[in-house]
């Protein structure tokens, strides 16, 4: 399960005809944000908040790569290492 994030600001889903918008609340003081976001724009700003980098993977690079290794063990023990992550993300 993944580490839920503490932040002081909460938001509020305010429907206006049917539509959902989202508006900063501050717990503290009870008072609103001056923002109304779409899902969209919020799932956004909260993304842009939390996420540090971007990791871009290319398998076919990285089985070149590994190829290009003259060493068959170490060809293998980076393929096993491989194989050890991407049951990691599976889970």
């Amino acid at each position: 399960m993944g580490r839920r994030i503490m932040r002081e600001e909460k938001y509020h889903r305010i429907v206006v005809d049917g539509t959902p918008y989202y508006r900063e609340y501050y717990m503290g003081s009870g008072r609103y944000g001056d923002d109304l976001y779409t899902e969209e724009e919020l799932v956004e700003l909260l993304l842009e908040d939390v996420v540090e980098d971007t990791i871009e993977v290319e398998p076919y690079k990285v089985e070149c790569a590994i190829r290009r290794i003259a060493d068959h063990d170490d060809r293998n023990l980076i393929r096993n290492y491989l194989l050890f992550l991407e049951r990691l993300t599976e889970n």
